[in-house]
C-alpha cells in the first residue's frame, strides 16, 4: 500500500506540473485538468490514511514530533518565500502574490505552533 500510494502521489505531482504548464496553452483543457490533479491527490490521501487506520505507521516519531515538524514545513516555506521576494527582481504583482502566499503560511504556522507545548 505504501508503494501504491507514492506512485499515486508522483502522479498527482506530474499532473499538477502538466496543468500549470498549459495554463497559457489551452483554457478549456487546462480547467478541466485540475480536476485530474486534485483527485490523485485525494486518491493518495485516502489510501495512505486507510494504511494508517490497519495499524501501520507512517514513521515512528512521537505526535509531539510530527506538531514540531508541521510547524517547522510551514515556517522554512514561508521564509523560503519571503527570502525569495527580497532578493529577486520581480514584478509587483509577482511580489503581491509572494507576499500574500508567505501571510497565509504564517497564519498556518501560527496555527500548527498552537499546538506545540
Amino acid at each position: 500500500m505504501k508503494e501504491l500510494y507514492k506512485k499515486l502521489l508522483e502522479a498527482h505531482n506530474k499532473m499538477l506540473e502538466i496543468h500549470i504548464d498549459t495554463k497559457t496553452m489551452e483554457a478549456d483543457f487546462h480547467n478541466e485538468n485540475e480536476k485530474f490533479y486534485e483527485e490523485l491527490f485525494e486518491t493518495a490521501h485516502l489510501i495512505w490514511e486507510k494504511y494508517v487506520d490497519l495499524g501501520w505507521k507512517i514513521d515512528n516519531s512521537s505526535l509531539e514530533e510530527k506538531k514540531s515538524e508541521a510547524y517547522k514545513i510551514l515556517k522554512e516555506a514561508r521564509e523560503e518565500i519571503e527570502n525569495y521576494a527580497k532578493n529577486n527582481e520581480i514584478s509587483l504583482w509577482t511580489e503581491d502574490l509572494l507576499w500574500s502566499l508567505a501571510n497565509t503560511l504564517e497564519w498556518l504556522e501560527g496555527t500548527a505552533k498552537s499546538f506545540l507545548k
